[in-house]
């Protein structure tokens, strides 16, 4: 005797239907948290660049000290008020931002005659010593970064 199965649709329970709609759900799931890491991730790597770019902002106004021609306002006195420069401003490129550098510089001291050496030999003139100061932005942000040296000016 043979036996048939009866496979009418009254007797299907649905239960791929469940575990499917399961498997939908976390691969959801799984995608939304892939996506807001991957948001999260991107927002740290703009802020890191945003900030290596202002560093570089500040490093470049310190570096026009260094140049043959600063075109800083530095006096020939000492002075007790800090000297303030705008010295540095690039304008928005096509995938970098604005940018721009403050410089100042504190009078700290004016030296003895012969106290700095240059090779082994006192240099017979009064030098004055400055701290400047850089400070890199984005415009239009948060971001700042801070640079700091050491500055002497040779005097007769």
């Amino acid at each position: 005797m043979r036996r048939v199965l009866n496979s009418s649709p009254r007797q299907e329970q649905g239960a791929a239907l469940i575990v499917s709609m399961l498997f939908l759900i976390v691969i959801t799931l799984l995608s939304l948290s892939s996506m807001r890491n991957t948001n999260l991730d991107t927002k740290i790597a703009v802020n890191h660049q945003h900030k290596q770019i202002s560093f570089q902002a500040a490093e470049s106004a310190l570096f026009k000290l260094m140049s043959p021609n600063p075109n800083v306002n530095v006096p020939l006195t000492p002075a007790a008020e800090p000297i303030v420069n705008d010295n540095y401003f690039t304008s928005a490129g096509d995938s970098q931002p604005s940018v721009e550098a403050d410089l100042s510089m504190d009078f700290i001291r004016a030296s003895e005659k012969g106290e700095f050496k240059v090779n082994g030999f006192g240099l017979n003139l009064t030098t004055l010593i400055y701290q400047a100061d850089a400070e890199g932005k984005i415009t239009g942000s948060n971001v700042k970064a801070n640079n700091r040296m050491g500055v002497v000016l040779i005097r007769n």
